[in-house]
This record gives structure tokens, sequence and C-alpha cells, in this order.
């Protein structure tokens, strides 16, 4: 039996430090300042490659990254491609707890299903808006490879008939 290729796309990732400012004290948040198409870069994770380094502004490029389509996880392509402005996901990991911590991206996607299962182990995931020739891409497997469903209204239960009819017959 032949095997399926599954569409993947290489890109390249810059994150963003920024300074935050709250009274006397400082913060500060990681942020997704591009997200490139990158045929022709590395087949494996490089990075980061520092861009530019301030006491306020800090970028990092990582390359080789990839975002691969599964047919089982569609309808969460579809759903983030209906959207105004469909988005990649990057998901990351944190070596240390300090300010000085650069996030290492461990997952990239555009499912909304799967950066939401991230989101809720409390992993770090940065978003960006999705470029445009991976979203026809995208598209295209999607129209290929599912079907949405259509959803039907069901009837409610009635909990109350249904509890007296199971009870046992009382014994005067």
């Amino acid at each position: 039996m032949a095997q399926l290729k599954l569409p993947e796309f290489k890109v390249a990732v810059v994150l963003e430090k920024q300074e935050k400012r709250v009274k006397s004290w400082i913060s500060y948040e990681w942020e997704v300042a591009a997200i490139l198409s990158d045929k022709e870069g590395p087949d494996s994770m490089e990075g980061p490659i520092t861009i530019r380094e301030s006491t306020q502004t800090s970028q990092y490029l990582w390359k080789g990254l990839k975002i691969k389509l599964y047919v089982d996880a569609a309808e969460g392509y579809w759903y983030n491609l209906l959207s105004d402005v469909p988005y990649v996901f990057i998901v990351c990991e944190l070596d240390a707890v300090d300010d000085d911590a650069i996030p290492i991206p461990h997952l990239v996607t555009i499912s909304q299903d799967e950066a939401g299962a991230h989101l809720e182990t409390d992993s770090l995931v940065l978003s960006g808006p999705l470029p445009a020739d991976i979203r026809d891409s995208a598209e295209q497997f999607v129209v290929n490879n599912y079907i949405p469903q259509v959803k039907k209204k069901r009837k409610r239960r009635d909990w109350y008939k249904e509890s007296l009819r199971n009870q046992p017959p009382s014994t005067n």
C-alpha cells in the first residue's frame, strides 16, 4: 500500500522580546515579529540567531521549522482558515524561568485545536499571520481532505420522566 505524502512547509520564525514597564516594575513579553516561508531553508532547526539586541527589544531568528499537515487535523485547519486572519501557532519551551531565557520553538502548526491543547498545559504559544503561499496550499489540502459535518439539532432528553420510569414499583 502506497503511503500518502502529507504536505509540510519550511518556515523561519522571528521571535521578539519586548520590555514592558509598569510603574517601577519591568517585565518582558514575547511575540512573533515575523513568520517567513523558507523553502530553501535547512532541514533541521537552527537558532537562535540574534538579529537585534537592545535593552528594550531583542529579536531572534529560528530557521528549519516545519508546518506539517495531517488529514485527521483538517477540521482544526478549516476553522483557522475561515477566520478573518488565519494564524500560525508556535509552541515554545522556556529552558529557564529568568528574564534571559529565550523560547525554543518545538512545534509550528496551523491547527487551532492543537494550539489550544498546548495552551491548556501552560505552554508558551505565540501566534502570527499565516503567510499567503502556505495559506493557499493549506486551503487546497483542506478542500481535498475534509468534509464539514452538518450540525444536527438533537432532541433534549426529559431526565425527570426517565427517572420516574426507571424507579422500582412502590410496595404499599
